[in-house]
C-alpha cells in the first residue's frame, strides 16, 4: 500500500502547478461582490387608481383609496398626503403589495367635492426615486365642481416665496372662521410658493395662506403667520387637465416652475389678530 502511494508523490508538484492555473486567484476571490447593473433612475408609475378619477357618489363611511404602482413603493412623507377639505384627523397610508392604500378615521361629508394629492409622498421601494405625483378627484355626491385659482405665497417682507403654507378657501366670511373651522377647499404651496386649488365650487370665498405650524388647519396667531386678501374671491376658471400651472413639474427645473401663471397674490405677515 505505502509503495502504490509513493509512486504519486512526484507527480504533487504538478498538479499544484497546474491546478494554480486552471484557477487563477481572481476567480477563486469569493468575497468580492458583483459590479450589478445601472442605477434605477426611473421613478414609479401609477397602474391603477380605485376609485377611478371623476368618480361619484363615493360612500361617506369606510372610504378607502388605492393606488397601485408598476414597482414597490413606499410612503416617504406621510404629511404629503393632502385631503382637501381637511378634516379633523390626517388620513392614514399603508403599503399593501406593490399598492399605497389611503384611509380615513372620519366619514366623509356628503355631497362634497374631494381632492387627495400625494405629490411628495411616494418613492421606489430600492432607489427611493420619487413619484412625480397625482391628485385623485371623487365626490360624494352626484357632480364633481368644476372651477379652480392659482397662486403665489409670499413674506412680505422680503417678498421670497414661502414653501409649505396652507392656503385655505372658506365660504363663512366672517373673520373668526379662520380661527374655529376647516376649510372648504385647502392645499400646501411647492417649493416655488405656488399653489393651485381645483375642483372647487362657483361661489365666493374667504382666502388665506398660513404657516401652519401645528398642521391643524386652523389659525393659531400666537405661533403662525397668516396672509389673506382684503376682498371675497370668486373663481372663474373651468379646470382640465391640459392647464399648463396644475402639470406636476421637477421642482429643481426653474423654466418651466416660474412660467407657470398665477391669479391672486398672498402675503405672509406675523400678526395677533383679536377673535371676533
Amino acid at each position: 500500500m505505502r509503495k502504490s502511494l509513493q509512486k504519486f508523490i512526484p507527480l504533487i508538484p504538478a498538479a499544484l502547478v497546474l491546478g494554480a492555473m486552471c484557477f487563477p486567484s481572481g476567480c477563486a476571490n469569493t468575497t468580492t461582490p458583483p459590479s450589478g447593473g445601472d442605477k434605477d433612475t426611473i421613478p414609479p408609475v401609477i397602474t391603477k387608481v380605485s376609485p377611478l378619477p371623476g368618480t361619484v357618489n363615493v360612500p361617506v363611511h369606510n372610504t378607502t383609496i388605492r393606488f397601485s404602482f408598476d414597482e414597490y413603493v413606499k410612503v416617504k412623507d406621510m404629511n404629503s398626503i393632502y385631503l382637501s377639505p381637511p378634516m379633523e384627523k390626517r388620513p392614514k397610508a399603508v403599503i399593501k403589495g406593490k399598492s399605497v392604500v389611503v384611509s380615513f378615521e372620519e366619514d366623509l361629508q356628503p355631497n362634497t367635492t374631494y381632492t387627495l394629492d400625494i405629490s411628495g409622498a411616494i418613492v421606489d421601494n430600492n432607489e427611493g426615486n420619487p413619484f412625480p405625483g397625482y391628485t385623485l378627484v371623487f365626490s360624494t355626491g352626484d357632480r364633481i365642481d368644476s372651477l379652480c385659482v392659482t397662486g403665489i405665497v409670499q413674506d412680505s417682507r422680503n417678498l421670497m416665496p414661502i414653501k409649505g403654507a396652507t392656503v385655505m378657501l372658506y365660504k363663512d366670511h366672517s373673520d373668526s372662521a379662520v380661527f374655529l373651522h376647516r376649510p372648504d377647499a385647502a392645499i400646501r404651496s411647492d417649493d416655488w410658493g405656488f399653489f393651485g386649488i381645483r375642483n372647487i365650487q362657483d361661489t365666493l370665498y374667504r382666502v388665506y395662506a398660513l404657516k401652519d405650524a401645528n398642521n391643524n388647519n386652523l389659525y393659531d396667531p400666537d405661533n403662525e403667520s397668516i396672509a389673506f386678501l382684503d376682498s371675497l374671491f370668486r373663481p372663474s376658471l373651468v379646470y382640465n387637465d391640459s392647464i399648463y400651472e396644475f402639470k406636476k413639474f421637477n421642482m429643481k427645473d426653474t423654466a418651466l416652475c416660474l412660467a407657470r401663471k398665477t391669479e391672486l397674490e398672498l402675503n405672509v405677515f406675523r400678526e395677533k389678530p383679536s377673535r371676533q
